[in-house]
């Protein structure tokens, strides 16, 4: 880096540090009174309540990250116009880009560094911050579930039930169809209930018809193993932000099979990818809108971080829902807010002053 590119990037640093502190800890704040009744409800003590906020605080600072980045470089580009220090700068015929290559340069590694930084430790913070929250809040969550209609993993085996007790893990009203390689039913087990055993299912007054010259004619169940797991059958409460990226498409696999909606959850593991990109894309918004400034740049800034950012976050939500309702795909209801973005950003920085 040349002079002129340290100086914008000493100007950058400490107000993007102050930046994504203040904006971590409006977010601690929104929870902390989000939860609070709760808390004094249930007399939670105050140490446990200053573990949650601590849990709380890498995901603060991924949300904060990018709206951190945008305020920061917007404010110190925008003070750099204001002092006329640009003038002189373009004056000598330096490029704008040439100028901020470095800040891009670094929104880029902030970029790839956010997604693991999400990945290795936002998801395991987050957990515990959580199951804490449950525990202080005495929340009480079923795995129960109802109306069920699973697959084995070979998906020749379909396995339906009226109601599944996590309990004692008992599944009621047990139909379970077997298929062949064509999808040709080759039996039939009818059983009013099913407990499990720690591997298989154990069926009560079991039903079996088995197709013999064409027929289904009664069978013996002994000839049947029916070994899907329990998890197979419990009502999904996974949230997608709790799961590594690896574990992350495992449990989509799972709600396939298990017939379970999964639009939602495939566009949150889009959207794990898609997300840290945005620390790159707000600072060409930076660039190409700071200039515009040259009074109350401070408040501008702000104003301008929080516009973007909102705008950003109200079109990922309206494209995640039309993904979940599955209008469109659940790779655009990620990657939609993300390209649209760029392109406007791109379009933005022709018309930066150079």
């Amino acid at each position: 880096m040349n002079r002129l590119q340290r100086y914008l990037f000493r100007n950058f640093m400490p107000v993007c540090a102050v930046a994504l502190l203040f904006f971590i800890l409006i977010l601690e704040l929104v929870d902390l009174f989000a939860n609070l009744w709760r808390y004094l409800a249930n007399e939670a003590p105050l140490a446990d309540v200053c573990r949650v906020m601590l849990f709380y605080a890498p995901k603060c600072l991924s949300w904060s990250l990018p709206v951190a980045v945008l305020f920061a470089a917007s404010y110190t580009i925008g003070s750099m116009y204001a002092r006329n220090e640009l003038t002189a700068v373009f004056s000598s015929g330096y490029p704008l880009f040439a100028l901020t290559f470095p800040l891009l340069a670094f929104g880029m590694l902030l970029s790839f560094g956010l997604f693991f930084f999400e990945d290795r430790v936002v998801i395991h913070s987050l957990v515990k911050k959580n199951e804490l929250t449950r525990i202080l809040t005495r929340s009480d969550t079923s795995l129960s579930n109802a109306n069920i209609v699973v697959t084995d993993e070979s998906r020749r085996t379909v396995y339906t039930a009226e109601y599944y007790r996590d309990s004692d893990q008992t599944l009621y009203n047990v139909f379970v169809v077997v298929r062949d390689d064509r999808g040709s039913v080759q039996a039939s087990v009818r059983s009013p209930s099913a407990s499990w055993n720690g591997a298989a299912w154990n069926l009560t007054d079991p039903q079996v018809l088995i197709r013999r010259d064409g027929i289904l004619v009664p069978g013996n169940a002994d000839c049947f193993s029916f070994s899907e797991p329990p998890d197979l059958f419990r009502r999904n409460i996974t949230s997608m932000d709790e799961l590594p990226v690896a574990e992350a498409g495992s449990h989509i696999e799972t709600l396939r099979r298990a017939g379970q909606p999964y639009a939602e959850d495939l566009a949150d593991y889009y959207r794990r990818f898609s997300f840290p990109l945005t620390v790159f894309i707000v600072l060409f918004f930076s660039v190409s809108l700071a200039g515009r400034f040259k009074k109350n740049v401070l408040l501008m800034s702000l104003l301008l971080s929080l516009s973007v950012a909102v705008s950003y976050y109200v079109l990922q939500m309206v494209t995640m829902l039309l993904a979940k309702w599955e209008y469109i795909s659940p790779f655009a209801g990620a990657w939609l807010p993300v390209a649209v973005f760029a392109a406007a950003s791109t379009g933005i920085l022709k018309t930066a002053r150079t």
